[in-house]
């Protein structure tokens, strides 16, 4: 004799509200084929479930019998249903991914922790800008993405991995080209840029009203979009004797872009500046997340934090 599952959470349905009507909403469908379904598993089974009447609807001795065997295979079912799932994400290879603007060195660093993870294999992309990093996570197409802060999605979670300081970038000839430190009140009066390639938009607004509050007020695009190339940005500074505000990780590609004898790298003092910070992030609700996931999470976090 096979037996549709399907019939089986219909009767136990039926069987706790004693009423096809409210069986039928709480699984979802209407009362006929609810009735139908019924009447096929009494036919299965071989004797009637129900006792119907216009008012009232009651167990027979069979379904009485029946209540708990069929409760005990549904939640069976259940659970073979959790464990085959689990396995599956199990096997399947967590997804990480990282923000192309991370310091190159950081980046690399990360890269190979997240190779030797030992709780999970995983498959390593690097999406572009951090909130491009954000979105993949929110959509579910990472599991775990390296961001730069603030995130920018309200379901982000995240851990802090790693701190480093801000710089400029500007002409080897700019009057700033002289100092090898700087501080946030020698920008007063000169145009800063602050779109870099790729930035996280939050990060542009906070910084645009952190140096607006120290008496920078000539913060500007380096391109007409927001959104310019490293080697656009360097063009801009070149042309306009701008000040470019960027991290100060000279073998980062937008530190490599400025590393030429044309330019120069100079850091921001931290008394004056604070730097920024790269978190390992995830989302927060998102169905069931990744078998791996939160071992991967503190493994990462005990990598850098003793780096």
């Amino acid at each position: 004799m096979e037996i549709d599952f399907t019939r089986l959470k219909y009767f136990l349905a039926v069987a706790d509200e004693l009423h096809f009507k409210r069986a039928a909403e709480r699984l979802h469908i209407t009362p006929p084929p609810l009735s139908k379904q019924i009447k096929l598993l009494e036919r299965e089974l071989g004797g009637a479930l129900f006792e119907r009447d216009y008012h009232e609807v009651r167990l027979t001795p069979l379904g009485e019998e029946l209540v708990e065997p069929v409760r005990r295979i549904l939640d069976q079912v259940a659970e073979l249903k959790d464990t085959a799932d689990t396995l599956v994400k199990r096997v399947a290879p967590l997804r990480v991914g990282a923000t192309a603007y991370a310091p190159s060195e950081l980046l690399n660093a990360f890269e190979d922790a997240v190779a030797n993870l030992a709780s999970t294999r995983t498959v390593f992309s690097i999406p572009g800008s951090a909130a491009e990093v954000a979105a993949h996570l929110v959509a579910g197409h990472l599991d775990l993405g390296l961001i730069h802060l603030p995130p920018t999605d309200e379901r982000i979670d995240y851990r802090v991995i790693a701190r480093y300081r801000s710089g400029i970038a500007v002409r080897s000839d700019d009057p700033l080209a002289a100092k090898d430190l700087v501080t946030v009140d020698d920008l007063r009066d000169r145009e800063v840029a602050v779109d870099f390639a790729g930035a996280n938009p939050f990060i542009l607004a906070n910084v645009t009203r952190r140096l607006t509050a120290r008496g920078i007020t000539k913060v500007v695009l380096a391109s007409p979009t927001g959104r310019g190339s490293e080697v656009e940005t360097a063009a801009q500074v070149r042309s306009r004797h701008l000040v470019a505000m960027i991290a100060y990780a000279p073998t980062s590609s937008v530190g490599r872009v400025f590393s030429s004898p044309e330019f120069k790298l100079i850091p921001i003092d931290e008394d004056s500046w604070e730097g920024s910070e790269l978190a390992i992030a995830w989302a927060r609700e998102r169905g069931r997340q990744h078998v791996s996931l939160e071992p991967a999470i503190d493994e990462l976090a005990a990598v850098f934090s003793t780096s």
